[in-house]
């Protein structure tokens, strides 16, 4: 607190201080109080209300202190009203009643939203993992069963896992470091299981893929990098031009880390857009276009690169490529993101 804020906090009582002075002095000169005698009360009275004001001034800010010190302290800064000195006046009691109260109904309503909110996840983990039993058996039966027919089926339910998937990691996401295991990884090992896992929309969208020099190994979580993989990579199946769909991966050893850049040849994203692309729920205006995008599978690599530990860059440049770019750190010391 400052001074010309107190002063400005007690412009009410000084007012009445000073109208109380003035009407003193005019009743002291009816009853023939000489001058130098009104100087002298006059001083001896603004003595007194200024010594007053300084020591409330004084305990004012050395308690606002005290409370500023608690609260910096705290880790909890709810526990506040537990945690400080007695309250020193009745106006501050009534306070710090109210402030425990409000801070109760508080925590009892978050602690409602989250019980309410891990009911949720769990019921939407429940019903994945339930949903999952179905379409393998789809899967399953398509192919056994080989015909046109089928195998546009198994790759459509290709697309129905890949969106279960998607949104079993949405609901994962404010615990990802609950649920991963970072080790030593083949990257070749993953691309090809992501091929393999996605082949028959890469089929029936007759997409080219050529694999080049994967033969670096990282440290993350496989699971999660299979994801984030096969997110870019529908999105490069998606995103397709005019011309003959072809697909590049590539890795590259930077030295600390390891870049592996996926690249299409296809529509390419707008250099207004291309800064936005991992915001949630944003499209694009190639988005709109019968893409059916939803703006959430680059949003959830992005995300889960963060807490990986993995930079991702993208670049593109409109119908000509798209490339995005991953670069995992080289052993489970390093957390190394892509240098400007």
């Amino acid at each position: 607190m400052i001074i010309s804020d107190y002063v400005d906090e007690k412009k009410g009582t000084l007012l009445i201080c000073l109208a109380g002075g003035l009407f003193f002095s005019i009743l002291l000169v009816f009853f023939g109080v000489g001058r130098a005698e009104l100087i002298l009360l006059w001083i001896c009275y603004a003595c007194i209300v200024t010594g007053a004001l300084g020591f409330d001034y004084w305990k004012q800010r050395k308690r606002i202190g005290q409370l500023l010190s608690v609260f910096e302290s705290l880790n909890q800064k709810y526990l506040l009203a537990e945690i400080v000195d007695r309250p020193e006046s009745v106006l501050e009691q009534v306070y710090f009643r109210l402030v425990k109260e409000a801070f109760k109904s508080m925590t009892d309503e978050v602690a409602h939203a989250k019980r309410v909110n891990d009911e949720y996840r769990d019921y939407i983990e429940q019903w994945i993992h339930e949903i999952k039993v179905p379409i393998t058996g789809i899967q399953l039966i398509c192919e056994n069963n080989k015909s046109d027919i089928t195998r546009k089926i198994a790759a459509q339910t290709g697309l129905i896992e890949q969106d279960v998937e998607r949104v079993l990691f949405y609901a994962r996401l404010g615990s990802v470091e609950k649920d991963y295991l970072i080790r030593e990884i083949p990257l070749k090992d993953c691309v090809l299981d992501v091929l393999v896992r996605n082949k028959q929309f890469l089929i029936q969208n007759g997409v080219n893929v050529h694999a080049d020099a994967i033969y670096d190994s990282v440290y993350s979580d496989d699971k999660w990098v299979h994801f984030i993989l096969s997110q870019i990579l529908l999105n490069s199946i998606k995103y397709q031009g005019e011309r003959p769909p072809v697909i590049e991966i590539v890795s590259q050893d930077k030295g600390n880390y390891i870049a592996l850049s996926v690249t299409d040849h296809g529509i390419g994203i707008k250099p207004s857009e291309i800064g936005r692309v991992f915001d949630k729920g944003f499209v694009g205006s190639n988005g709109r276009t019968g893409n059916h995008a939803t703006g959430i599978g680059l949003y959830l690599c992005k995300q889960l690169c963060d807490k990986l530990g993995i930079g991702i860059e993208i670049a593109s440049e409109p119908n000509q490529y798209t490339t995005v770019t991953l670069y995992f750190p080289k052993n489970d010391y390093l957390k190394i993101k892509p240098l400007d």
